[in-house]
C-alpha cells in the first residue's frame, strides 16, 4: 500500500498524466543502496523507470518484500567472510532470508549457533 491513499495503478496514472513515461522493470530481485557507513538491500521490490522526454531517467522503488540493513566496515576493521554453507544452515534453522542470515553471521563473527539464536530472538 502506498502512502496518501494511492494504489499502484493510481500512482502510475498520475505519473503518466504529468507527462512521464512509466515502465515497470520486470524480474528485479534486489536493489542495493551502498553508503559509506551502511548498505541497504531491498528484496524483490517493484521498480518503475520514469522518463521525462529530453530529461534524465529516474527510478521509483516500491513495496520491497524485505529491507536488510548492513553496517559498513570501519577503517582498519577486518572484513568477515561468510561461507554459503553456513548461510544455508542458518536459513534452514531459522527460516530467515539468506541476506538476514549472512548479516547475523557477520555480526556474530561466523558463530553459527549464536547467529541462529540471535535471529530466533528477533522473531525471524
Amino acid at each position: 500500500m502506498l502512502p496518501f491513499g494511492f494504489n499502484m495503478k493510481a500512482l502510475e496514472k498520475m505519473l503518466k498524466k504529468a507527462g512521464l513515461k512509466v515502465y515497470e522493470l520486470e524480474g528485479v530481485e534486489r536493489v542495493i543502496i551502498e553508503g559509506v557507513d551502511e548498505k541497504i538491500i531491498l528484496v524483490e521490490p517493484k521498480v518503475l523507470e520514469l522518463e521525462l522526454p529530453g530529461q534524465a531517467k529516474a527510478y521509483q522503488i516500491l513495496n520491497p518484500k524485505e529491507v536488510v540493513k548492513e553496517k559498513g566496515v570501519e577503517e582498519g576493521q577486518e572484513v568477515q567472510e561468510v561461507s554459503e554453507d553456513d548461510v544455508k544452515v542458518v536459513v534452514e534453522q531459522t527460516g530467515c532470508s539468506p541476506e538476514k542470515a549472512k548479516q547475523a553471521l557477520i555480526e556474530t563473527k561466523g558463530d553459527i549457533a549464536e547467529a541462529i539464536v540471535k535471529l530466533q530472538e528477533e522473531g525471524c
